[in-house]
Parts: structure tokens; C-alpha cells; sequence
């Protein structure tokens, strides 16, 4: 039983080691900021505003779809 056990220890910390291994090889997404409130805006006056997207992953990040709400 204590082989067992010592079996079933070694074959999940295998598991999470190359699940955390695999985790860090792809891209890795950050935002600067999730949101931004332009506040009031007047009807007709155009706004803008940039939000900074890095690629702290090893990958290549690709950025197939956006959407505004």
C-alpha cells in the first residue's frame, strides 16, 4: 500500500510539473487597463483612447477577434 501511495505521489507532482512547464511556453496576454470611462460625452464629438496589449508570453500572440461594448 505504501508503494502505492508513493507511486500515485510522484505520478501527480510529474503531472502538474509539465502542466506548469507547458503553461509558461505560450503567449501570455497583458492589458494595462481592463477598462476606461470617457465619462460624459457630448453627442457628435469624437473620442479615443489606447489601451497598451503586451505579449509577456514566449509564444507568439495573435489576436484574431475584438469587440467594443
Amino acid at each position: 500500500m505504501k508503494k502505492i501511495s508513493v507511486l500515485c505521489w510522484v505520478v501527480f507532482s510529474l503531472c502538474a510539473a509539465l502542466l506548469a512547464a507547458q503553461e509558461n511556453q505560450g503567449p501570455k496576454i497583458e492589458v494595462s487597463e481592463l477598462r476606461y470611462d470617457f465619462g460624459k460625452v457630448v453627442q457628435g464629438k469624437q473620442v479615443s483612447h489606447v489601451f497598451e496589449i503586451k505579449n509577456a508570453g514566449k509564444a507568439v500572440l495573435i489576436i484574431e477577434k475584438v469587440q467594443s461594448s
